[in-house]
């Protein structure tokens, strides 16, 4: 009976130590790393260890009221739906916008030719995308109509 005790006791303490004792390694280039999937100096990724896409700039285009006919880089869209769109760092996009058909041509701000309180009067312009941009189409009603663009 005390050999078979003695070797439970062994055999119990065999298995307590292995229980206690772990064989992970960390450091540097581990498998799981801050910004990344493959650790600290691996690929860049988020937070959940994706690899991150390219990195592109958001375009709105808001046409006060609906009044203007506003294309980018050639493409006409529907007055009740304007573009929102992406592009990649400094993508130079081309802008043009007609009045409606009461309405006149008033100006753009946000463009690359808004740089004065007069805003952009050219009804072809561009907006080079170094940011998230939002750009306005204004066409008021014609003088001297009091509603018009902010």
């Amino acid at each position: 009976m005390k050999i078979t005790l003695f070797a439970f006791a062994i055999l119990s303490l065999s298995v307590a130590a292995g229980c206690g004792s772990s064989n992970t390694t960390t450091g540097s280039g581990g498998s799981v790393g801050t910004g990344g999937s493959t650790g600290t100096g691996g690929a860049t990724g988020g937070q959940d260890g994706a690899a991150d896409g390219p990195v592109l700039y958001t375009l709105t285009v808001q046409n006060y009221l609906d009044w203007c006919n506003v294309a980018e880089n050639g493409t006409v869209y529907p007055v009740s739906a304007p573009p929102v769109t992406s592009f990649a760092p400094g993508t130079v996009v081309n802008l043009s916008a007609t009045a409606g058909a009461s309405f006149v041509w008033g100006y753009w701000t946000g463009t690359d030719g808004d740089t004065t309180s007069a805003h952009d009067t050219s009804m072809a312009t561009t907006v080079t995308m170094t940011s998230n941009k939002t750009i306005l189409a204004c066409c008021p009603f014609p003088p001297p109509a009091s509603q018009t663009c902010p």
